[in-house]
């Protein structure tokens, strides 16, 4: 009788997931097919839900089996990692500790391979960098990651976690919409929300945090749901969808200036995520370092992009935890925010999904 689940159950059902198939998960377990259903329908009894919905064409998780796939992935990620750790231990007694640190993809964190070095100099540093910011929360919770940093809704609320401790960076920032710069929108110093119900958007198909569920409930707050017509993670297609006018996108408030993309406030801001970095109290020297060199180019980056820039100046609450953003000092022009888009670093926010 299944009384925990164990790694072997987690590998199984992670591999299930990851295949889309009983088969080709045993093959990579070195399974036998019937092993393997076995096991997937013991799990599922003990559990008391369906994992996988089968069919002619495989096998597809329910959304109670997606839940608990990520969930394994992240438990194995960390059992995986420890066990690496134990064995350079055991053959190097004296090996640098290991500091394992999770971000966000944004533009502030761009060139931020100058600065890893600095984090915890006597330490060996595993980086991981995810565009959604889905899986970094489970992968600190599990132990597999030691300092975090990414972006969540406002309205989010995290699960409470005694053994680790959080920050928040930045209260609140407003999400921007980004439009061709020959869009009639373009043409407003801020744009209604309803006002792009008729628009086709741009979704990013791999982020699979809070964001999707918050977008969708806000814009069906405005009456309408987002109209999805195209998807993509890569920002140099996403943002010549946007510039062609094929689409509108969500973007961070300090993504750099693009000839042919302008960017616009939504009125009222009614879509804002906040950054929060979070670590294991072992890490907090590491955290704090990477906040110092986050904060410092974050701010240049606020100065930089007109949009943004005023509305951080008007709103001192939306973060507290850092300074003034400082004037540049001989800068050269920037562009207006009718020019203003995605540069290197800095491509659409893409919170939707293809659901």
């Amino acid at each position: 009788m299944l009384v925990d689940l164990g790694p072997h159950h987690l590998r199984m059902i992670e591999a299930i997931a990851a295949t889309g198939s009983i088969s080709k998960a045993a093959a990579r377990l070195g399974l036998t097919q019937p092993a393997v259903s076995t096991m997937l329908r013991r799990v599922e009894t003990h559990l008391g839900v369906q994992l996988f919905v089968r069919s002619p064409e495989g096998v597809t998780p329910t959304p109670v089996g997606a839940e608990v796939a990520t969930r394994a992935r992240a438990a194995l990620a960390s059992i995986d990692d420890l066990n690496a750790a134990l064995a350079h231990r055991i053959r190097d007694p004296s090996a640098m500790p290991l500091l394992r640190v999770g971000v966000q993809a944004c533009p502030a964190l761009t060139g931020f391979g100058d600065h890893l070095g600095a984090l915890s100099p006597a330490s060996r540093l595993h980086l991981r960098v995810d565009q959604g910011g889905g899986r970094i929360p489970a992968l600190l919770a599990s132990g597999a990651l030691d300092v975090g940093l990414f972006q969540e809704p406002v309205d989010h609320v995290p699960r409470p976690r005694d053994e680790l401790e959080r920050l928040v960076v930045v209260e609140r920032e407003p999400i921007l919409i980004g439009m061709s710069s020959s869009s009639p929108l373009a043409a407003r110093l801020t744009v209604d929300l309803p006002d792009l119900a008729d628009e086709d958007w741009l979704d990013d198909p791999l982020d699979d945090g809070p964001w999707p569920a918050y977008v969708r409930g806000v814009c069906a707050g405005a009456g309408f749901q987002p109209r999805v017509r195209y998807w993509s993670s890569d920002w140099q297609i996403s943002s010549s969808l946007i510039r062609s006018g094929r689409a509108v996108g969500l973007y961070q408030p300090t993504a750099s200036a693009r000839e042919g993309i302008a960017f616009r406030r939504i009125s009222g801001d009614p879509i804002s995520q906040r950054i929060v970095l979070v670590w294991r109290p072992e890490a907090e020297q590491a955290a704090r370092r990477l906040c110092d060199v986050f904060s410092d180019n974050y701010l240049r980056l606020v100065r930089a992009q007109p949009v943004f820039s005023d509305w951080w100046d008007d709103h001192p609450e939306a973060h507290p935890a850092l300074p003034a953003a400082p004037a540049p000092v001989g800068a050269a022009p920037v562009a207006t925010g009718r020019e203003a888009g995605s540069g290197k670093g800095g491509g659409p926010r893409n919170p939707l999904t293809s659901g």
